[in-house]
C-alpha cells in the first residue's frame, strides 16, 4: 500500500492519510510512532481501521494487551511500524533547511544550520523552529515519513 500527498494523487491512488477502505489513518500517532526510538515501545498500524496501537514494556501488558497483541500476529490486517533511522531524519532537516527555507529567509536557515551541529541537534532545531516560525516543517516531516512507509 502507497500513501502519497492529495497533490500528487492521480486517479486511483490512495489519497493521502487514508486507507484503500477509505477509513482515515491517525496520523498523529503514526507519525509519533516513526519518530519514537525508544525499544521499549512497539507500534502496529490497523490497515483495516487505521489506528496506531501502540504497546510498552515500562507499561507492561494486561490481559487484554496480550489478546490483542496474538491477534495482531496472525493476522494480515496490522503491520509493525517502522523506526525512522535518526541519521535520515538529520538528513531531511539539512535538507529542509537548503531546500525550502533557504530560498525563503536566508537569516532562518542560518539559524537552522547552526543548531544543526553538535550533539543535542535534534532538540535544538526543533527550538530553533519554533523560534523562526517556519509553518511548512510539519507537512515537509509528514511527506518525508510517508515516503519511508512506502507500499
Amino acid at each position: 500500500m502507497e500513501l502519497l500527498p492529495d497533490a500528487i494523487c492521480s486517479p486511483g491512488d490512495v489519497p493521502y492519510g487514508t486507507l484503500p477502505n477509505g477509513k482515515p489513518i491517525n496520523m498523529d500517532m503514526l507519525e509519533t510512532a516513526m519518530e519514537d526510538s525508544d525499544l521499549a515501545n512497539r507500534y502496529f498500524l490497523n490497515l483495516v481501521t487505521g489506528e496506531v496501537d501502540f504497546f510498552s514494556d515500562y507499561l507492561g501488558l494486561s490481559e487484554e494487551d496480550e489478546h490483542l497483541l496474538e491477534e495482531i500476529d496472525g493476522s494480515d490486517d496490522y503491520v509493525t511500524v517502522e523506526r525512522i533511522p535518526s541519521h535520515e531524519v538529520y538528513q531531511w532537516m539539512v535538507d529542509f533547511v537548503d531546500e525550502l527555507v533557504a530560498p525563503a529567509d536566508e537569516h532562518a536557515a542560518e539559524k537552522l544550520s547552526l543548531a544543526l551541529n553538535g550533539k543535542g541537534a535534534f532538540r535544538r532545531f526543533k527550538d530553533t523552529l519554533y523560534h523562526v516560525k517556519v509553518s511548512h516543517v510539519m507537512r515537509l516531516g509528514t511527506e518525508a515519513a510517508l515516503k519511508v512507509a512506502g507500499p
